[in-house]
């Protein structure tokens, strides 16, 4: 008897998890696979952009992705990414940066390690089949602006 009171238990558990989980994410507008924009990324050095997307968010849109080393050696590298939102004539809508990210090195046998991620909000949605430059680097900028 106790042994089945305490199998429902968990098994209540983890329909409600599942549920609210599988509610948090069904409330996502994916702006790639709707068509809105598109997404380019470019690596520069040791580390590169694993995947990103970009998703609509409250007034605007947020664009999230993984960090990862292309390498086993080495302390971490702090990175950031920079993003470009062209029109599709090709002018610049808007720029914005993300804050450093530090990204250690891969270990061998333990790749769930290996990922940083990253988050870049963005105030307006651009307008349909915009582009959107990713670019992950490393150092400081000419300018003094901190996006």
């Amino acid at each position: 008897m106790r042994k089945k009171f305490s199998a429902t238990i968990i098994t209540l558990g983890f329909s409600v998890i599942s549920v609210v989980i599988s509610g948090c994410v069904t409330n996502r507008v994916d702006l790639v696979d709707s068509g809105v924009l598109s997404l380019e990324q470019r690596n520069m050095g040791k580390v590169y952009i694993a995947w990103s997307g970009a998703y609509e968010q409250d007034d605007g849109f947020v664009i999230t992705g993984v960090l990862r080393r292309r390498d086993c050696v080495g302390a971490a590298i702090r990175k950031h990414i920079d993003v470009t939102v062209l029109s599709p004539d090709g002018t610049i809508l808007d720029e914005a940066r993300s804050s450093d990210v530090y990204v250690s090195r891969r270990i061998t046998g333990r790749s769930y390690l290996s990922f940083e991620r990253f988050k870049v909000c963005l105030a307006n949605i651009p307008a349909k089949e915009s582009l959107v430059c990713l670019v992950s680097h490393s150092g400081r900028h000419n300018d003094t602006t901190n996006f």
